[in-house]
């Protein structure tokens, strides 16, 4: 039933455009129910009105069919306004013995309406001709009413006349100066939306600028931490410690996961923060690919927290390079597995548990990954714990967003 009643999409592209045309359609929605109740109450009555009442209801009828037809108010308004209104004076002229007031407060909805939908000028054209007929009526047809007894002079009846004419005119001047009112908002919505589009313009070229050199700079960082690598690889062909050639290694991936952090931001078109997926599968990947020459090492990261901001992934991303190294180093033989779980709390909080299947040769607690993994740990304001069963080795971590840093 609602869907019966419900505004027709149309082919205007303004706004102003579909509100009228909106306008148009529920007020012949309102004219179609309210002509079809005094057509049954002239029919019951057997009043001499109903002819006019069905012809009115048939023309709101036909005026929803055409406005659902063409998608399109203005013609289907003016036809209907000059139809209803032809019925009006019909009813005027035809029936002089009869007191045609409420024919006047129909003309005054029709102008109103015309005022409303099709334009200042059609509307004042309504109230002109409206005016017109009413003088006519007032001044040659009034005497003649039937039941009507009064005495009254031909000035008094010019004076009505007048009086109308002053009234309909006072209406056309109010809608005119709504409309004119109107015009002036309409007018300063819109310079007003061209300035704020403008600024916006200004604002989005301002922050893809500032985004490109954000990106430069990453790139460059990028480029510049793997120059420190190849370096650091240079410098450690010259060393013949194994332990020392090991403490550079660990160097070297330290490095390359904060030029992972880099890369990831340079590639992005936002700056904000860090796909933690993308970045977690990344990283191991990497670290695996580097670590396990003959190793079958498989992992996998399910992380329901998305993102991570800039400032704070750099010590999450080395907390993961160290807990992935002693994995390689003392966990596993020929294979493995390693698990990563990220898992959002309540306000920044977040919760991440790391697991690895292998079988640990030495005690890691007092190696120097452990102690920067507590270091990165109070970075983030973070506690963890770790479980050693039978499936393995886990670490839980407890840890915070640092968005105010």
């Amino acid at each position: 039933m609602t869907n019966l009643f419900k505004s027709p999409d149309c082919i205007l592209d303004s706004f102003q455009e579909k509100a009228k045309f909106k306008f148009v359609w529920e007020t012949n929605i309102a004219l179609t129910i309210i002509c079809l109740l005094f057509t049954v109450f002239t029919l019951i009555r057997n009043d001499q009105f109903f002819i006019f009442y069905l012809v009115v209801l048939t023309l709101v009828i036909s005026g929803l069919f055409f406005l659902q037809l063409l998608k399109e108010y203005k013609q289907v308004a003016i036809g209907l306004l000059i139809a209803i209104s032809i019925v009006l004076n019909i009813s005027i002229f035809s029936m002089p013995s009869s007191l045609h007031i409420q024919e006047g407060i129909w003309m005054i909805v029709l102008i109103v309406t015309a005022f409303f939908t099709v334009g200042k000028y059609l509307g004042f054209f309504f109230a002109l001709v409206n005016t017109i007929v009413y003088i006519i009526y007032y001044n040659f047809l009034f005497g003649g009413v039937q039941g009507v007894n009064y005495v009254i002079e031909l000035d008094s009846l010019l004076l009505v006349s007048i009086e109308f004419s002053v009234s309909m005119f006072l209406i056309a001047f109010v809608m005119y100066q709504y409309g004119l009112i109107n015009s002036y908002a309409l007018k300063n919505a819109s310079d007003s939306f061209k300035e704020l589009n403008a600024e916006k313009q200004v604002v989005e070229h301002q922050n893809k600028e500032k985004t490109v050199l954000l990106q430069e700079i990453h790139h460059r960082v990028k480029n510049n931490l793997q120059v420190i690598v190849s370096l650091l690889r240079l410098q450690s062909r010259e060393i013949k410690s194994e332990e020392a050639k090991e403490s550079f290694e660990d160097a070297v991936t330290r490095i390359l996961t904060m030029s992972l952090i880099h890369q990831k931001l340079y590639e992005k078109d936002s700056l904000i923060a860090i796909d933690i997926q993308d970045y977690l599968n990344t990283l191991i990947k990497k670290l695996i690919d580097t670590s396990s020459i003959d190793k079958n090492i498989d992992f996998k990261v399910n992380a329901k927290l998305k993102f991570v901001s800039a400032e704070n992934i750099v010590p999450l991303g080395l907390i993961i390079n160290e807990l992935v190294s002693n994995s390689m180093k003392h966990a596993f033989d020929k294979s493995g597995r390693i698990e990563l779980t990220l898992t959002p709390e309540e306000g920044n909080n977040f919760r991440m548990t790391y697991f690895d299947n292998g079988i640990w040769k030495e005690n890691s607690d007092k190696n120097f990954g452990t102690q920067l993994i507590e270091v990165f740990t109070e970075q983030l304001d973070g506690t963890y714990q770790r479980e050693i069963n039978d499936l393995g080795t886990h670490y839980h971590f407890f840890l915070i967003e640092q968005n105010d840093k």
